[in-house]
C-alpha cells in the first residue's frame, strides 16, 4: 500500500512517497524506490533503517528497494551464529556437495514451476521460468567436476557429505513452487542469485588458497560469483520484477526475505557436520583428503593418495 512516511535518516527531510510490504505476520518493509528501506515490528512503534542497497540505488525503482530490503531485513534475522573460523578446503568441499545436490534439483523445479504458470494462463511467468531452467542446467555436473578436480569420487562425497541446509533449500524451493502462489520461487531465486554475487575475486582467491595447488576445481563458485553470470541475472529478474502488480511484488518479497531468513540460519543447520565430522565421514569411507589450513583439532594432515 502507498503512503506517506516521515523519515528521519540524515539527509531525508519531509515525507516522501513509500511503499509498505507485509514481510511476515509481525513486520513490515517500507521502501522508497532510491533504495533505503526500513522495518517496522507491529506492536512497536520502533521504525529501524537497513543497510541501504547499491543495487536498488542504480535501478531507483520501488521493487528492487523492496526485494533488497527483504534479503537485509531476513539476514539481519540471525540471533546466533557460530563464530567465524579460517576457510578450509573441506567446508569447500561441503559446500561443493551440497550444490552438487540442491543444483540437481533446479532446473526441474523451474520447469514445474512453469507448467503451474501455464495452467494460471502467466505465459510470461511460465517462459521466464522456462528460461531460468536453462540458465540453471548443467551447474550441478559443475560441482560434480569439481569434487573429481579434487581427486575425490563425487558421487560417494555428495552421498557422505552433503549439508542438511541443501536438502532443506530445495524442499522450500518445491514449497514455493507448489504453493497457492508460486511466483514466490522468483523471490527464493532472486535472494541466492543475489547472496552468490557478494562472492569476490578476493573470495574466490581465498579458494585457490586452500585448494591443491593446479586442481582448476572452481567452475561453480566462478559461474556463482560476481565475476560469473549471477550478477547478470540479478538485474534480469528485477526488470521482471518491476513489472509486478503490488500484490505480485508482495509475494516475491516475503519469500526474498523468507529465503534470506534461512541463509541466515545456514550455519546452524549445518554446524553438526563440521571438519572433524567430515573428515570422519571421508575416513571411514577410505576417502583421504589433503586439506591446508585444517581444524588444529585434527590432529594430523592427511595426504591424498
Amino acid at each position: 500500500m502507498q503512503e506517506s512516511f516521515a523519515v528521519g535518516s540524515p539527509g531525508a527531510v519531509g515525507a516522501v512517497a513509500t511503499e509498505t510490504f507485509q514481510i511476515s505476520p509481525q513486520t513490515l518493509l517500507i521502501a522508497v524506490p532510491d533504495g533505503r528501506c526500513w522495518v517496522l515490528h507491529l506492536g512497536s512503534s520502533e521504525v529501524a533503517a537497513l543497510p541501504e542497497s547499491a543495487v536498488a540505488a542504480e535501478r531507483s525503482t520501488l521493487a528492487a528497494s523492496a526485494v533488497e530490503g527483504a534479503i537485509a531485513a531476513g539476514l539481519a534475522q540471525a540471533e546466533h551464529t557460530p563464530a567465524a573460523e579460517p576457510y578450509t578446503l573441506l567446508r569447500y568441499i561441503r559446500w561443493l556437495a551440497g550444490n552438487f545436490v540442491f543444483a540437481g534439483q533446479t532446473p526441474g523445479l523451474f520447469r514445474r514451476g512453469a507448467e503451474r504458470f501455464d495452467t494460471a494462463g502467466r505465459r510470461d511467468l511460465s517462459a521466464f521460468a522456462r528460461q531460468k531452467a536453462a540458465e540453471e542446467s548443467g551447474h550441478a555436473e559443475l560441482a560434480y567436476r569439481d569434487l573429481q578436480a579434487l581427486g575425490l569420487p563425487a558421487a560417494e562425497v555428495a552421498r557422505l557429505v552433503a549439508p542438511p541446509s541443501a536438502h532443506l533449500f530445495a524442499e522450500r524451493f518445491e514449497a514455493y513452487v507448489e504453493s497457492n502462489e508460486p511466483i514466490a520461487l522468483f523471490g527464493f531465486s532472486y535472494c541466492l542469485e543475489r547472496m552468490a554475487v557478494e562472492r569476490d575475486r578476493a573470495f574466490i582467491r581465498k579458494v585457490v588458497a586452500i585448494c591443491p595447488p593446479g586442481s582448476r576445481a572452481l567452475r561453480f563458485l566462478k559461474v556463482h560469483s560476481n565475476i560469473g553470470s549471477d550478477s547478470g541475472h540479478v538485474h534480469e529478474q528485477l526488470s521482471v520484477f518491476e513489472s509486478f502488480t503490488n500484490s505480485e511484488l508482495t509475494t516475491v518479497t516475503r519469500a526474498a526475505y523468507e529465503t534470506a531468513e534461512m541463509l541466515a540460519r545456514q550455519p546452524l543447520m549445518d554446524q553438526t557436520l563440521s571438519d572433524a565430522e567430515i573428515a570422519r565421514r571421508l575416513r571411514v569411507a577410505g576417502i583421504e583428503v589433503s586439506y591446508p589450513h585444517a581444524d588444529a583439532a585434527m590432529g594430523e594432515r592427511r595426504i591424498a593418495t
